[in-house]
């Protein structure tokens, strides 16, 4: 079975806030989890082979301006119109009601049916959203520009990004292993291959 045309480019950010007034902030969820779920998921692929081209990115300074992302298009290194897809991972291990967002199907209507695909596949709660302006719902919030995809999509290049909510962990120094839910990471990182599964095979 050949390659299909178009490269699905799954990232996920390795950088933190660092130390600040004496406290680490150690980042296990923001994002020790998304890097550690795109490993997993190119060791899957290593042992079983796509139908895409798959790019896997681990990506430096998201916290300080998405530059890790803005480089890989300044510096020529991807082509916007040679990606079909870009899934970004970003805090995927904190079990607030067993909720995770998809971030995405309003600006590219074409991934709905495929998220919905996994909504039903899903043992966790994943929610559609995340991703409409204020002036259609208010103060919900709208993660479009919030981590690396927004570089992809500043390309029109169709995005997924994967999350969970906002908690009391997120940009402390308590994010740290001992506070995530390992049993909803593993359900988390399994929805999250299956969406990488269904996509390719679309």
């Amino acid at each position: 079975q050949g390659q299909q045309p178009g490269m699905v480019v799954l990232s996920a950010h390795y950088d933190h806030l660092g130390v600040h007034q004496g406290q680490i902030y150690h980042g296990a969820d923001d994002n020790a989890s998304g890097v550690a779920a795109l490993l997993a998921i190119a060791r899957y692929f290593k042992q079983h082979s796509p139908r895409h081209t798959l790019l896997f990115a681990a990506l430096d300074n998201e916290e300080t301006g998405m530059w890790g992302a803005r480089m890989l298009f300044e510096q020529n290194l991807l082509q916007p119109e040679h990606i079909r897809l870009n899934i970004n991972l970003d805090m995927l291990s904190q079990n607030t009601q067993k909720q995770l967002i998809a971030v995405g199907a309003y600006h590219y209507p074409q991934l709905e049916k495929t998220l919905q695909q996994l909504q039903q596949q899903s043992s966790v709660r994943l929610l559609l959203g995340y991703d409409r302006p204020y002036w259609l719902v208010g103060s919900h919030q709208d993660w479009t520009l919030s981590s690396d995809h927004r570089e992809f999509h500043k390309r029109a290049v169709p995005f997924v990004y994967f999350g969970v909510p906002d908690h009391p962990h997120y940009h402390q120094p308590t994010d740290t292993v001992e506070n995530l839910d390992p049993e909803f990471y593993r359900e988390v990182s399994e929805t999250v291959l299956q969406a990488v599964l269904l996509f390719d095979a679309s």
